[in-house]
């Protein structure tokens, strides 16, 4: 699979802000969350996301509906939506 495209658009002693574009297939390969941090999905979608211990669950994000995330999460992120998804990830320093 092709990893999905990101783009850092700040980066600072307070926050780090990406941009996160996927076409479908794509997928984030996996990671390790070092701040707390902040989804705002942009298209919505549907992800399929893999934990470390091999578990496997279903996310769908909605458009401008934002969640929040731990530091110390560990996954891979995969866009089974059929289509391009976006979302923005605000990690918390």
């Amino acid at each position: 699979m092709a990893i999905a495209r990101s783009t850092r658009t700040a980066d600072d002693d307070r926050v780090r802000v990406t941009t996160l574009a996927f076409e479908d297939g794509d997928e984030t390969g996996d990671h390790r969350h070092e701040y707390d941090y902040l989804v705002v999905p942009v298209t919505g979608g549907t992800f399929t996301v893999i934990e470390r211990d091999g578990s496997t669950r279903e996310l769908v994000q909605e458009a401008g509906a934002p969640y929040l995330g731990k530091a110390g999460t560990e996954h891979n992120v995969i866009n089974a939506s059929g289509r391009a998804a976006t979302f923005v990830e605000i990690e918390l320093k």
